[in-house]
């Protein structure tokens, strides 16, 4: 796992920037400087703090790709998401796209290995996110911009004090743009945020993050402080030698999320999917 695939770190950039920012209800419409790091203190915890209940979640997933609208059924697992084809340009997918989805999942069931190895890079990207999440407060600086339709409006800044460590801190911080937090939950409805710079791994001989690329994230209430990414829109370009993907370009939009029975395993879920099938599928797993 020495080498961190691209699209975990634009993918987890664009999450650390939605954590990093708070607000209060009972706080006045504009915040002193001071009163906003500490909040942004407390919703890094409390970020952490959320993740660690583990929760599960089916939802549609629609994403744009290579000019082709793509609609899908995601169910995560403890192991690695299932994902069941739904639609391509609004057809049906053919037998040969159900096929080949089936015997990539049998095949992924017969392989105890593949499984493990799954497991191991999420528990690895759980902690590189949390790790992230309690160095957020020390790599922005932010201003609060008042509040707006009950959403309080904050601008990020990369902190000119802070150093950072790893690759992903390295693009994380040179991130600036505003979110919206919803005075309720106290949750991050929605963020916008722009590349200030160019990033440049090993002098930019082993690869880099041009300057201009934008992550633009929304989020949507599940029920009493429970958030879900709704919407992501990544646009970064570079040169990644070091990385074995490259994933520069996300469309995505999230809908009809379901809560997943804790603890369901790979195997689990396409057991359930061979049974039933989603609601919304036409076609589902057969032996």
């Amino acid at each position: 796992m020495g080498m961190l695939k691209t699209e975990f770190l634009l993918d987890r950039v664009s999450r650390f920037a939605i954590f990093s920012l708070v607000t209060s209800l009972a706080l006045p419409s504009v915040l002193a400087s001071g009163a906003i790091g500490s909040l942004v203190r407390e919703a890094c915890y409390n970020a952490v703090q959320q993740r660690e209940t583990k929760s599960l979640w089916s939802y549609r997933v629609e994403r744009y790709e290579d000019n082709h609208i793509i609609l899908e059924r995601v169910i995560e697992t403890v192991d690695t998401p299932v994902k069941h084809l739904l639609a391509v340009d609004g057809h049906p997918p053919t037998p040969a796209q159900l096929k080949e989805e089936e015997d990539r999942y049998r095949n992924l069931l017969k392989n105890s290995a593949g499984q493990s190895a799954f497991k191991k890079e999420r528990e690895e990207d759980t902690k590189t996110m949390d790790e992230m999440l309690r160095i957020i407060p020390d790599a922005f600086t932010f201003q609060d911009l008042g509040t707006e339709r009950g959403l309080e409006k904050i601008a990020f800044h990369p902190n000119p004090d802070f150093k950072p460590k790893t690759y992903e801190q390295r693009v994380l911080h040179n991130l600036v743009g505003t979110a919206f937090v919803d005075l309720q939950d106290k949750q991050i409805a929605r963020v916008s945020a722009s590349l200030a710079q160019r990033v440049e791994f090993g002098l930019g001989l082993l690869g880099r993050v041009d300057r201009g690329g934008t992550v633009n994230i929304a989020r949507t209430r599940l029920s009493d402080g429970v958030w879900q990414v709704s919407t992501e829109k990544i646009d970064l370009s570079g040169r990644m030698v070091i990385f074995k993907s490259l994933n520069r370009h996300k469309d995505e939009h999230r809908s009809d999320f379901k809560p997943v029975a804790p603890g369901t395993t790979f195997a689990q879920a396409v057991d359930e999917l061979d049974k039933n099938g989603p609601a919304d599928s036409p076609g589902v797993f057969r032996p």
